[in-house]
């Protein structure tokens, strides 16, 4: 039996032309369906027109943490900054897709699911944002593997799809594989490209690769400066190593 190529994104952060660049190459390579694991809006300046995009489309998509904060019109994105500046910019960002959003759309992306699970030639799938438990949550791929191991036993399923910390990592625990998507359109420190996870679902094996793909940037930043929004909004990934951290332990990281 041929294998199902199937391809995971996340993180597209309303940059349409992003969006469109992964699409298309994942048709090229045959991908015969695409799930979406969230924050489809927040940072970029085309929340509508990507939203629209998914929907004409019919992607399974799960709600990040960008989508909720729109959505339920919320005062913080869900994101923690690494600094005031930063917190400034994802603040003004957050205020402008609030704004400019149509109403179907913010209906849209405030009753997308938190996760959905399904299943391909017998093998079961579970699609999130950050953590099966919280869209907040940060699974970094140095994570230690007790802690995948226990989200395995509570939830049982052959693998795990998800996004949000914008690293692209596949990691197998068990019987159980961790895919993390990478960022459609928010860039990696210089990289710009964008980036999605493909997933190969065979009999009996399982294969899991990676794509970054070439997109011209200069409309995206130019429509941003227009807007009055940063820049930095898509070039600057979260961080796996926070400036502080709470008592008790609680890292924080941006989003």
């Amino acid at each position: 039996m041929a294998a199902m190529r199937a391809a995971l994104i996340a993180d597209i952060h309303a940059n349409l032309p992003a969006l469109r660049a992964v699409l298309d190459d994942a048709a090229a390579i045959g991908c015969e369906t695409v799930w979406c694991a969230g924050d489809v809006v927040g940072r970029g300046p085309h929340p509508n027109e990507v939203v629209e995009m998914l929907r004409a489309l019919d992607i399974p998509t799960v709600q990040g943490n960008w989508d909720e904060a729109v959505g339920m019109d919320r005062v913080e994105s869900g994101a923690v900054f690494a600094g005031p500046e930063a917190e400034e910019q994802g603040m003004t960002s957050l205020s402008w897709t609030q704004r400019v959003i149509t109403d179907e759309n913010r209906a849209w992306l405030r009753n997308l699911p938190t996760s959905q699970r399904f299943s391909v030639d017998g093998r079961s799938i579970l699609l999130f944002h950050g953590s099966p438990l919280k869209a907040t949550e940060y699974l970094w791929a140095d994570r230690p593997s007790r802690y995948f191991a226990r989200i395995a036993s509570d939830e049982a399923d052959d693998l795990f799809c998800f996004g949000h910390t914008h690293e692209s990592f596949h990691r197998i625990v068990g019987q159980s594989h961790f895919v993390a998507a990478g960022s459609v359109g928010c860039g990696l420190d210089g990289d710009g490209r964008a980036r999605y996870a493909v997933v190969y679902i065979g009999q009996p094996d399982v294969a899991i690769g990676f794509r970054s793909v070439d997109y011209d940037q200069r409309p995206v930043f130019a429509a941003l400066r227009g807007l009055e929004l940063s820049d930095e909004l898509l070039r600057v990934p979260p961080s796996a190593r926070p400036p502080t951290a709470q008592p008790g332990g609680l890292e924080l990281a941006t989003g």
